[in-house]
C-alpha cells in the first residue's frame, strides 16, 4: 500500500515478531513495504484487515446515502 500518509493514520500498522528472539516490533507497511516474511504476524494482519473492512463498508454506505439524498433534493 502506498497511501502517502507516511506513518500518520496507523491503518497499515503491522506487527512483527523476531523468530529468533521473540521480540515484538511494529512497522508501518505503507512506509516499509519490504518486510521479512518470517517476522510478519499474519493473525494480527488478518484481524487488522477485518477492522479496515468494516470501516470501508460503513463509509461506502454513508457516501451512497448522501448521494441518494442529494438526488432526491435535485429532483
Amino acid at each position: 500500500m502506498q497511501c502517502m500518509m507516511k506513518e500518520i493514520c496507523a491503518q497499515c500498522l503491522q506487527r512483527h515478531i523476531d523468530p529468533a528472539t521473540g521480540e515484538e516490533s511494529f512497522i508501518f507497511s505503507c512506509f516499509n513495504q519490504d518486510q521479512v516474511l518470517d517476522e510478519v504476524d499474519f493473525e494480527h494482519l488478518a484481524a487488522r484487515l477485518r477492522q479496515n473492512s468494516a470501516a470501508e463498508k460503513l463509509t461506502t454506505l454513508w457516501i451512497d446515502e448522501l448521494f441518494n439524498q442529494r438526488m432526491v433534493q435535485e429532483a
